[in-house]
């Protein structure tokens, strides 16, 4: 792999190459979190007004936001990306949307990187049973037009530091193929895939995506520990309901799991 400048210049130009328009992407070469840099940039603007689609690259990201108020940290040379985005829908009716952006950066990995890739509900992407990437969508605001909400996703792409107490080992883009994209070709395809998915989830809602979740879904089928606080409880994950919640199934009860009430591990 060849060195891999990452600069806002170089960033653009990707952009308009695969036809982005109207997304104001700036590049950083450290931030604490892009995530939080968007939080900000979207607290400045009233939520009554409409705010330009944004784009927050950071060459090293210091302080990122994790799941469940977990620290997100990066070494330089990874890659750390969020966009602030309007969606015409309530927060309500927003829960696939986290699932949306999985498919998303599956699809670029797997058309870029010639990877295969599995997702596990609701925000993990894997590659044989190793994490390559991971994604948060938070809510900023909302009004009477739609919801901003900012996406943060964060892919391997230097060899990765062992984790401790997680799930997976880590892998990077790198460690899988002998030709990986650069990140600026990375970031601005993720980029056109999710502008493009969140216009259909729009208009149609999480069936649009619900045949393409299921190609990727790492989960169904396999027995899972359903853990809620200090109960556990043992099911098999049959998939998602129409709302993108997960589908579990134990004693011939099948329920939804909702990403802000458990963690999921495999049994």
């Amino acid at each position: 792999m060849s060195a891999d400048v990452l600069n806002t210049a170089s960033l653009q130009d990707a952009l308009a190459n695969r036809g982005v328009q109207g997304l104001h992407a700036q590049v950083f070469d450290t931030l604490p979190s892009t995530s939080e840099y968007l939080s900000e940039v979207s607290r400045s603007v009233p939520a009554s007004d409409d705010v330009q689609p944004q784009l927050c690259v950071a060459d090293w990201q210091t302080s990122g936001n994790g799941r469940r108020g977990k620290s997100w940290v990066t070494e330089r040379g990874n890659i750390t990306f969020s966009m602030l985005l309007t969606v015409a829908k309530p927060p309500a009716e927003l829960m696939g949307l986290s699932l949306v952006t999985g498919i998303c950066v599956a699809e670029s990995l797997e058309a870029l990187a010639d990877l295969s890739i599995n997702l596990k509900w609701p925000n993990d992407v894997l590659v044989d049973d190793r994490k390559l990437c991971g994604l948060l969508t938070e809510i900023a605001s909302s009004n009477a037009r739609g919801t901003r909400v900012v996406v943060g996703i964060g892919i391997n792409y230097t060899p990765p530091a062992p984790m401790e107490k997680a799930d997976y080992s880590a892998v990077s883009v790198p460690m899988l193929t002998d030709s990986a994209p650069a990140r600026a070709e990375l970031i601005s395809d993720v980029c056109a895939r999710v502008l493009e998915a969140y216009s259909l989830f729009e208009q149609g809602g999480w069936a649009e995506f619900a045949t393409r979740w299921d190609r990727l879904d790492y989960l169904k089928g396999r027995e899972v520990r359903v853990l809620s606080g200090k109960t556990e409880e043992r099911a098999i994950a049959v998939g998602v309901d129409a709302q993108g919640a997960l589908l579990v199934e134990a004693e011939g009860e099948i329920r939804p799991v909702f990403s802000g009430d458990v963690s999921m591990r495999l049994a």
